[in-house]
């Protein structure tokens, strides 16, 4: 513990005489996570007492996308829509709050679920991106698992999936990846290992100095799979751009590389675009009219003479519902129903306190909670998995101050 608060502060120092760098600010974020697995609420605590205006404009950023997945992970989903938007912001102007009728109108929209798998029958590789502050992109992949494995695919691979002996240990920590301290994407993981899927680490091992080395370095482990176990079925599941068959600029993407190397057309899914935003101002066109006219509550795919849209680069574009209602836990967490609704009878005085649902047979200290929440109000919902739970409620200072084991039923 004495490094960490040596760590702190030298790099607290150095900020009072300069600007809080990219760098400064990831490796701070990464040393409070570490030194502190299961206590999610420091993380917050340190990075608000952080001065904005120390920070240049590459940092600050940052800043707000740190802030945003962090939030995700706290299951605080409508602080987590704004502190994304933060980054744009000061632009807001620039925009307009646009709605396409013209799409919306020579569309028909069928559910994403049914059609990708569909889809996906005689394929060999299927990528699936997400933006990594958006639990929900998690929840939709997750329900896809069982209709995968049954197609025939083996293998699934995660960006950011750090742990080597996953498959043989079938644990998972705060040290399983980087992404899979959020609970929906932990839970994800943990149904890939009950559909026995054989995980697979493909991030560069090697730290690069561009995209583009490492999107070329995450294909090369790809084409390994496949050389390695020729009639296998593939599913990639990767972040934002990486799954790309096309560029604009010079950032030649992970999805070309592979292509590139193996001769292989992999089908191409996007969830990151056709997002709900804090601000509607950064909402697509697209999105809001299938939002706005369209009753749906899961996310859809616009179909026109039984081909589905999609925005460059990639063959199917995801449009995902509105999950935002104030004061309310969007219905995602129920993860397709596989989730049940559990009520918490707290009472006012535990308002402000931390709940955090861990599986009752993973061992305290590095383990990642089931769902959590802040408690606002004296009937709160956790959505959780049937199984055994110990619920910890906790301070602000992470303390244990109570302590509850339940059993949800089928």
């Amino acid at each position: 513990m004495r490094i960490y608060f040596v760590f702190l502060f030298i790099i607290a120092s150095q900020w009072v005489y300069g600007q809080i760098t990219s760098d400064k600010l990831l490796k701070l974020y990464n040393q409070i996570a570490n030194n502190h697995p299961e206590n999610y609420q420091f993380v917050i605590q340190e990075l608000n007492k952080l001065a904005i205006d120390s920070m240049d404009d590459r940092s600050r950023s940052l800043f707000y996308q740190l802030l945003s997945s962090h939030y995700s992970e706290l299951g605080d989903y409508e602080k987590s829509r704004f502190y994304w938007d933060q980054q744009y912001v000061k632009w807001i102007n620039e925009y307009k709050i646009t709605c396409d009728t013209t799409f919306y109108k020579q569309h028909q929209f069928v559910d994403a679920k049914n059609y990708i798998l569909q889809r996906s029958k005689n394929e060999k590789v299927v990528m699936i991106n997400e933006a990594h502050n958006i639990p929900y992109h998690r929840a939709f992949v997750l329900q896809l698992l069982n209709g995968y494995r049954q197609l025939g695919f083996k293998y699934l691979a995660i960006e950011t999936l750090l742990d080597e002996n996953i498959n043989e240990t079938q644990h998972i920590t705060d040290t399983t990846g980087f992404y899979s301290r959020e609970p929906l994407f932990a839970e994800m993981i943990r149904e890939a290992l009950r559909q026995h899927f054989i995980l697979i680490k493909y991030e560069a091992d090697k730290n690069t100095s561009s995209l583009r080395m490492r999107d070329s370095l995450q294909a090369v482990n790809l084409a390994r799979v496949l050389k390695n176990d020729p009639d296998a079925k593939l599913l990639v599941y990767a972040g934002y751009d990486h799954i790309h068959e096309g560029t604009q600029n010079d950032w030649k993407k992970m999805a070309q590389f592979f292509r590139d190397m193996t001769n292989i057309n992999p089908l191409t899914i996007s969830q990151s675009k056709h997002t709900e935003q804090y601000h509607p101002e950064f909402e697509t066109a697209e999105f809001r009219a299938a939002n706005q006219f369209g009753s749906f509550n899961d996310p859809v795919v616009a179909l026109k003479n039984d081909t589905a849209w999609h925005d460059k680069f990639v063959d199917i574009s995801v449009f995902s519902p509105r999950y935002l209602i104030p004061d309310k836990r969007p219905n995602y967490l129920t993860i397709g129903e596989l989730r049940k609704t559990i009520l918490l009878n707290t009472t006012k005085g535990e308002n402000g306190l931390f709940v955090q649902a861990y599986y009752a047979e993973e061992k305290a200290g590095h383990r990642i909670p089931a769902d959590q929440l802040f408690i606002k109000k004296t009937q709160e919902l956790l959505y959780l998995r049937p199984g055994k739970y110990v619920l910890e409620f906790k301070n602000s200072s992470d303390k244990v101050v109570k302590k509850e084991h339940i059993h949800v039923s089928n």
